[in-house]
């Protein structure tokens, strides 16, 4: 039932910070009203929903609700009450400054209504995740990594600005090295076409212009510079890697590359394997920023666990698996987690700052 949350909601629950709604507002003039370094806790209370339109919230659920196809999901309208009720509250966390949750004025109403849609939008969203997974569970099974992979790309499409002339022929001249096995590298301007041979197919493509489009989409700023990292490393460190093999591929979006349901839908960016003795080492790396991310309950930070119970019920002792989340958001600036998370602690959830931990 939807409005029975499972016991992994409620051990993580959902999280919406609404700290950055209010300082949006305070930004256009409101009136500031508290101190945004604090960061309160608080629930929606009977005296709340007593005043919402609860037929608006229900057909706003279900217009969300058909835009993402869940024609299989049953939406009653009572189960909203029920959800949102004090005695039924524990599948979400909200931080709010308290005020926000007094009756001094009637439009407060309004974003009750906003802050109820928005907490339920992410729980069901949430929900229908773990349920695929469910299901899914029981199929989860290794497979050898095959030519046919949709993770290997073969050819590059470029869309260029016929005004750039000089780009295309030095993309010719990119081509060319390609072709005849000459490439290890190569940038023009904002143009990188990156070499590193533990990669499983050749080039990685950075390009940072409005004059090209790439498909498959470049590497980020983020991505470039993990693997630009890693290559680092692999080149600095020979004795570490001495009767060991290390491979890295990008994992595709949606469709093509590995996706985890119980995670949020999460497609790490990359898939790295070192290979020693008998065993693999499997890990699922993503470069991001996360001062968008729910917080430290957020299903792809709490991904590093996930992935350690697919390995106990995958069951293969020679396969080891991980998840690390390289974010691009310097620690200073993760502001409202800093109060539950030292950057020892974030270390310990597999998440590593790019800047700050790159000499470790």
């Amino acid at each position: 039932m939807l409005d029975s949350p499972p016991g992994r909601l409620l051990r993580h629950p959902v999280a919406l910070n609404w700290y950055p709604k209010i300082q949006a507002q305070q930004s256009k003039g409101v009136a500031r009203t508290h101190d945004s370094a604090v960061k309160h806790e608080g629930k929606l209370e009977d005296r709340h929903l007593a005043f919402m339109d609860i037929d608006a919230i229900w057909f706003e659920l279900q217009h969300f609700k058909n835009e993402r196809s869940w024609y299989n999901l049953n939406l009653d309208r009572n189960c909203i009450l029920r959800l949102l009720s004090p005695t039924n509250n524990q599948w979400y966390k909200l931080f709010i400054p308290p005020e926000e949750l007094e009756f001094t004025q009637f439009d407060r109403v309004r974003r009750w209504e906003e802050i109820a849609v928005v907490l339920l939008k992410k729980y069901i969203d949430r929900y229908d995740k773990h349920k695929k997974q469910e299901w899914e569970s029981d199929f989860y099974e290794y497979h050898e990594l095959r030519e046919d992979d949709p993770n290997f790309v073969s050819e590059y499409h470029l869309l260029i600005d016929e005004s750039q002339a000089t780009i295309v022929e030095k993309l010719r001249e990119l081509k060319d090295k390609i072709e005849s096995g000459t490439f290890n590298g190569w940038e023009f301007g904002n143009l990188h076409a990156i070499w590193f041979g533990q990669h499983l197919y050749q080039p990685l493509l950075h390009f940072k212009s409005d004059s090209v489009d790439v498909s498959p989409v470049s590497l980020n700023e983020g991505e470039k510079e993990f693997v630009a990292d890693l290559h680092t490393f692999y080149d600095g460190n020979p004795s570490f890697f001495e009767g060991r093999e290390l491979y890295l591929l990008r994992n595709m979006s949606r469709g093509r590359g590995i996706g985890f349901f119980e995670a949020g839908n999460f497609y790490p960016d990359f898939l790295l394997w070192l290979l020693t003795d008998d065993r693999q080492y499997v890990t699922f790396v993503d470069p991001k920023g996360i001062r968008n991310l729910e917080g430290p309950d957020d299903p792809k930070i709490l991904f590093y666990r996930t992935i350690k119970e697919l390995e106990a019920r995958l069951g293969d002792p020679n396969v080891i698996l991980n998840s690390f989340i390289i974010s691009n958001t310097p620690f200073q600036q993760v502001r409202w987690w800093t109060e539950d998370l030292s950057k020892d602690e974030f270390t310990k959830c597999h998440v590593l700052f790019q800047k700050e931990d790159r000499a470790t």
